[in-house]
């Protein structure tokens, strides 16, 4: 069965990055809804990183998703034993990563 996974993107005034998501790292299965809220004041839009460190902008969602409580739509993934390493593509030093079994 697959379940929804909320990632939140939350402002982190006191250090660099200035917003982080929480969790960091994320354990899913195939087919799991994962989607991301956004609790900061800044709009935020992840992005696959790619082998060459460049950022898919549109892997995940076509739209950055708006401050103050918006959530992006959700992401599927279909295949098991892969991992997505992202960061956001408005401020690439925010990163995370899903782990999908």
């Amino acid at each position: 069965m697959a379940v929804q996974i909320q990632i939140n993107i939350d402002t982190n005034a006191s250090r660099s990055p200035q917003a982080t998501f929480n969790p960091g790292a994320v354990s899913a299965r195939a087919r799991d809804q994962i989607f991301w809220t956004n609790n900061d004041s800044e709009p935020h839009w992840p992005g696959l990183v790619k082998d060459d460190g460049t950022i898919n902008t549109t892997f995940f969602m076509l739209n950055q998703i708006a401050p103050n409580g918006d959530t992006s739509s959700s992401f599927s993934p279909t295949v098991a034993n892969s991992v997505f390493e992202y960061a956001c593509s408005i401020h690439p030093d925010e990163r995370g990563v899903i782990n999908v079994t």
